[in-house]
């Protein structure tokens, strides 16, 4: 009974936290630095801190068996590319679903919510067209910068069609731009 209770807290914990989902060298789940943009807090980021890295969550499996996202490349701007104040841009990904499970459904949920006038404004659920096992799709959301110079750092996780959080043990894919003064 009591390996059965500690399964649980183990499930439990590795659910609550609202975690990633693949990038190779972005950001992580843990806290770390502001999550976006220039003046956001205290501990925003300047773009002298960009790129932002941080190291890998704890280790989760899928919420599918059998189902892995791999992040191939950012098609549109890479990290620390320079966007003028109050632009709109389009971000785009390129990911492979690498696993066994076709994603019907899916979609990139921002992780830093309330947005601020003070940080790149995007909607809060990119979709990700349906992706077979071994395909690859680019995944693109609009993209508009604040109007004060700065760094924008934004995290997404991928979620399924109910909202549970795919790859809780990745870490989530990001953009990070720097917002030039006009």
């Amino acid at each position: 009974m009591a390996a059965l209770a500690a399964a649980v807290v183990v499930v439990a914990g590795a659910v609550a936290v609202v975690v990633t989902v693949l990038n190779n060298g972005a950001a992580t789940d843990d806290p770390g630095p502001a999550p976006s943009g220039p003046g956001s807090s205290a501990a925003a980021l300047s773009p002298a801190e960009c790129p932002v890295r941080s190291t890998n969550p704890p280790w989760a499996p899928p919420l599918h068996p059998g189902d892995k996202a791999e992040f191939i490349e950012d098609v549109t701007l890479p990290d620390c590319a320079r966007v003028d104040a109050g632009k709109t841009v389009t971000k785009v990904w390129r990911l492979k679903n690498a696993g066994t499970v076709p994603w019907t459904g899916y979609s990139l949920r921002r992780l830093d919510f309330a947005q601020q006038a003070d940080q790149c404004q995007t909607i809060s659920d990119v979709p990700i067209k349906d992706t077979p096992p071994g395909g690859t799709v680019d995944v693109e959301t609009v993209v508009t910068t604040p109007r004060k110079p700065g760094l924008c750092y934004v995290r997404f996780k991928m979620v399924d069609a109910s909202g549970a959080i795919l790859f809780p043990g990745s870490r989530p894919i990001n953009f990070q731009i720097i917002v030039d003064a006009r």
